[in-house]
Formats: structure tokens, sequence, C-alpha cells
């Protein structure tokens, strides 16, 4: 899945994203302690973005 494909759905979904050190990290306003990080890859591999929907709750 390409990155900015999976910015727009959680972006989609209410979620903010902001940078980190090595990590972007994605935070909703709704749900705090719920951080999630994003790796700054071009293509992020199918496992690693089930895993980032499921932690946002989408999938």
């Amino acid at each position: 899945m390409k990155r900015r494909d999976l910015d727009k759905i959680l972006k989609a979904a209410g979620w903010e994203i902001t940078s980190g050190k090595r990590h972007d990290m994605a935070k909703h306003p709704d749900k705090p302690g719920i951080k999630i990080s994003l790796p700054r890859h071009k293509e992020i591999n199918e496992y690693t973005a089930k895993g980032i929907l499921e932690q946002a709750e989408l999938k």
C-alpha cells in the first residue's frame, strides 16, 4: 500500500498526522491515549498497513 493512500484513509477518518523524529505519529482527538506510529516509506508492507488500520479501528 502506498503511504499517501494510508494517509488519505486516516485523515478521512479524522486522524491527525504529525512528524516525529523517526516515524510520523497519528492521533485522533476523540480517542485520547492512542498514538499510532507510521513509517516514512513510500511503500508500506500490506501486513504493516493492516496493523495500522486495525489500531485505528478502521478494519
